[in-house]
C-alpha cells in the first residue's frame, strides 16, 4: 500500500488527518533540521495505521512536493 503525506513541522502537538485515498497532513513538534524528524513521524504513522515502524518506507516526493511511502 502507497501512502501520501503532508508533513509540517513546528506544530503546538503532532496529530494526523486524514482526506481519504491514502492521503494524510501529519503536523509534528519537530522542528525544520531535526534529526528527530523522521523518528517522531514514523512513530505517529505506525500508531495510526496499526504497522510497525519498520515497514514504512520512504519512496520519495510526489509532483507537489508531498512525501510518498510504502506500507509493506
Amino acid at each position: 500500500m502507497k501512502i501520501t503525506a503532508k508533513i509540517k513541522l513546528g506544530a503546538h502537538a503532532s496529530k494526523i488527518e486524514s482526506f481519504g485515498n491514502n492521503r494524510y497532513l501529519v503536523y509534528l513538534i519537530s522542528e525544520l533540521g531535526d534529526s528527530d524528524a523522521m523518528s517522531e513521524f514514523l512513530a505517529l504513522m505506525s500508531r495510526h495505521l496499526g504497522v510497525a515502524e519498520k515497514k514504512i518506507i520512504y519512496i520519495g516526493k510526489d509532483v507537489h512536493g508531498d512525501k510518498m511511502f510504502e506500507i509493506n
